[in-house]
């Protein structure tokens, strides 16, 4: 009869670091300290632009054992993901890092349910609670709370709280806030005209290279709006950097 044994605790660690040893040391590579916020954003990219295993893997591993970095990663891939089972999960993943703390995992989670996508209804209720948090600190969730504000998105329309985030987030240096500051300066029924005010944040977030900003200065050079005088040269100018924005535009 052959003789049965089992390897006592550690000597069973020490079969397991072998075994990884010889399998190239990838696992422990994955799991342990040494991975680094580059490997991650590797994975992060192979895997959101191939959604390939190898690198969903990896991150899923690395997850797994608590690295945080690689739990957003996780997150922000499987949210891409063509299958909505993955996005699931993803939104999932985000809301367990927001119960965790994690400030920039709330904000997301709270755009992602304002937004909502595809197989998944926005949850209205949820996003504004999250944005409600990150709002004080992520110029995004103000924007976006801003909006929930001024579309009434599950709760009254808000105009003055609606202005109050958008400020906010303009403040803080989001184009995209800054340009629609403008135009409620501008056109708005919220604030008062105010053409000044209007040119100044018009003007930050051309300078931030939003393209919508440097088409709306170029036409307000055409027609002399905003209290300026026409010109045609600066007309010209702000169309190019329009044209310049768009090939480098990205959007949440």
């Amino acid at each position: 009869m052959m003789a049965r044994f089992s390897l006592r605790p550690a000597a069973a660690a020490a079969a397991l670091a072998v075994a990884v040893a010889i399998a190239g040391g990838t696992f422990a590579t994955v799991v342990g300290t040494q991975v680094s916020n580059v490997q991650i954003d590797d994975w992060q990219m192979q895997g959101t632009a191939t959604h390939a295993a190898w690198p969903v893997w990896r991150l899923r591993i690395a997850a797994a054992f608590g690295n945080v970095a690689a739990r957003e990663a996780l997150a922000d891939v499987l949210v891409s993901s063509a299958q909505v089972d993955e996005r699931r999960e993803g939104v999932e993943l985000y809301r367990r890092l927001a119960l965790d703390g994690v400030p920039a995992a709330q904000g997301t989670l709270g755009h992602l349910l304002l937004r909502g996508l595809p197989g998944i209804a926005p949850d209205y209720a949820q996003s504004r609670r999250w944005l409600s948090v990150a709002a004080s600190h992520d110029a995004q969730a103000a924007y976006d709370l801003s909006a929930l504000y001024r579309n009434g998105y599950g709760v009254a329309r808000n105009p003055q709280l609606a202005i109050r985030w958008l400020e906010q987030a303009a403040q803080a240096g989001l184009p995209l806030a800054q340009f629609q500051l403008a135009n409620e300066y501008r056109f708005g029924a919220t604030l008062p005209h105010d053409d000044a005010l209007a040119l100044q944040w018009l003007t930050r977030a051309a300078d931030a290279e939003l393209p919508e900003a440097n088409l709306a200065l170029a036409m307000a050079y055409r027609n002399g709006e905003l209290g300026m005088a026409r010109d045609e040269d600066e007309y010209w100018a702000h169309v190019k950097e329009t044209e310049h924005d768009l090939k480098h535009v990205s959007r949440p």
